[in-house]
C-alpha cells in the first residue's frame, strides 16, 4: 500500500513538470525610448513582437516598455549591457567612441535617399561584411540584428530657397556632423537646436532653415511657421540599432529562437523605415492646406549637392582615420556604396513593396547568418 502511495506521488510529480515544462515560454525584455506612436514602435517593435510570437507558436513572448519608461536614449547601452533590458534602441551617433564604425555609416548619409535600400545596405554591410562593426557591439556584450532608415531630410524654411546664393547666410538647424559640414560648404551657419526646439526657433528667427524630413510639418507643427518645404534630398539618418540584444540573453537562446529573431528583425527594420515613409505622405498630402509649398529643387541645387557629396567623402575617410582611428575607411566606402547599389535595385524589382523587402532581407542577409555562431 506504501509503495503505491509513493508511486502515485512520483507520477503525480512528473506530471507537474512536464506541465510546467510544456507551458513555460522564454519572456523578453524590450525597451525603447521611442514614443508609443513613434515610427520605431507601431512600425518597429509592435511587428516585431507579433512576428515573434506567430513563429515561436507562443514559444517567446515579451514584456515590453516603450517611451523611455525603463531606458532612455542614452541610459539603454549601460541598460542592455547590464541585462536591464534584453533588447533596445541604440541610437549610435550618440557613442562615438564606443561606435567608431557607424560614425562613419552616418557620415555617408548622403550617399542615398532611398530609405529601404539604405536600411537593407546598412544592415548587410554590419551583419555580413564588417566585422569590426560587430566587434564594436561584441566588445560591449551586445549583438547587433538591424536598424532602419528615416527618410531624407528637406529644408524647410520661411523663405524661398531657389538656387545657391538663397542658401548662403542662412542659420541652419542642423541634424549632425554631416549636415554641419555641408551647411559650412553652402556659407550657412549650424545652430544646435535639438526637433523639440526648431518650432520656437524658426518662430522667432533664431534659425532660417530646419534641416529636417517633412513629416517634422505636422509632428512638429512646423507648418504654422515654415511657408516652404525644399524637397533637396540631404540624406538620411540609419545609424541605428533597433534590437540590440544583450549576448548572455542571446546565447541562453535556442538556435531555433535566434533565427525567429534574426528574421522578425527585418520584420522590424523595413517597417520602421515605411512608418516614417508613410508619416512623410501624410504630412506632404496636408502641406497645401496648411500654406505650405512643396518646392522641387533646382538643377543648381542639385549640383551643388552632388558636388559637396563627392567632395565630402574624402574628408570622411580621414575623419574616420583621424578622429575614429578606421584606416581601412576607404575600403568600407567601397562597400558601402556597393550594397547601396544593389539595395537600389532591390527596391526596384520589387516595386518598394514592404512585404517583398521583408523577405529579400530575410534571404539576401539573415539566411546567411549561422544563429550557432553568429553573436557567440
Amino acid at each position: 500500500m506504501r509503495c503505491q502511495t509513493i508511486l502515485k506521488t512520483l507520477v503525480a510529480g512528473i506530471f507537474v513538470m512536464a506541465a510546467g515544462a510544456a507551458f513555460s515560454k522564454t519572456v523578453i525584455k524590450a525597451s525603447s525610448w521611442h514614443p508609443p506612436k513613434h515610427p520605431g514602435v507601431v512600425g518597429g517593435y509592435e511587428p516585431f513582437m507579433d512576428y515573434v510570437k506567430k513563429a515561436s507558436n507562443g514559444d517567446i513572448d515579451f514584456k515590453f516598455w516603450s517611451g523611455g519608461a525603463l531606458l532612455g536614449a542614452k541610459d539603454t547601452l549601460p541598460g542592455v549591457e547590464n541585462g536591464v533590458a534584453d533588447i533596445g534602441v541604440l541610437a549610435l551617433t550618440y557613442f562615438p567612441a564606443e561606435f567608431p564604425y557607424f560614425q562613419l555609416i552616418s557620415d555617408m548619409a548622403m550617399l542615398s535617399s532611398n530609405p529601404p535600400a539604405v536600411a537593407g545596405a546598412v544592415a548587410e554591410l554590419v551583419a555580413l561584411d564588417c566585422e569590426p562593426c560587430r566587434k564594436d557591439f561584441l566588445d560591449k556584450g551586445l549583438v547587433f540584428t538591424s536598424g532602419y532608415s528615416t527618410t531624407p531630410y528637406t529644408l524647410i524654411s520661411k523663405e524661398p530657397i531657389n538656387g545657391p546664393d538663397d542658401l548662403k547666410g542662412k542659420k541652419f538647424r542642423s541634424a549632425g556632423t554631416l549636415w554641419d559640414r555641408w551647411t559650412s560648404y553652402v556659407g550657412g551657419t549650424s545652430v544646435n537646436v535639438s526637433a523639440a526646439e526648431m518650432f520656437e526657433a524658426l518662430d522667432r528667427g533664431g534659425v532660417d532653415v530646419a534641416v529636417f524630413s517633412p513629416s517634422a510639418l505636422q509632428s512638429y507643427s512646423l507648418w504654422d511657421v515654415a511657408k516652404y518645404d525644399v524637397m533637396l534630398p540631404l540624406g538620411t539618418y540609419a545609424a541605428m540599432s533597433l534590437f540590440t540584444m544583450n549576448q548572455a540573453f542571446w546565447q541562453d537562446l535556442t538556435d531555433e529562437q535566434r533565427r525567429i529573431l534574426l528574421d522578425g528583425s527585418a520584420v522590424g527594420a523595413m517597417g520602421t523605415t515605411f512608418a516614417y515613409m508613410n508619416s512623410d505622405k501624410s504630412a506632404e498630402a496636408k502641406a497645401k492646406e496648411h500654406g505650405v509649398s512643396l518646392v522641387e529643387p533646382s538643377e543648381a541645387l542639385l549640383q551643388q549637392r552632388s558636388e559637396f557629396v563627392e567632395a565630402d567623402l574624402k574628408k570622411v575617410a580621414e575623419i574616420a582615420k583621424t578622429r575614429y582611428h578606421i584606416d581601412d575607411a576607404p575600403k568600407w566606402i567601397a562597400k558601402y556604396r556597393e550594397l547601396l547599389k544593389k539595395w537600389e535595385g532591390i527596391v526596384k524589382e520589387t516595386g518598394g513593396d514592404q512585404a517583398k523587402l521583408v523577405e529579400a532581407m530575410q534571404k539576401e542577409i539573415y539566411a546567411k547568418i549561422d544563429p550557432s555562431t553568429y553573436g557567440m
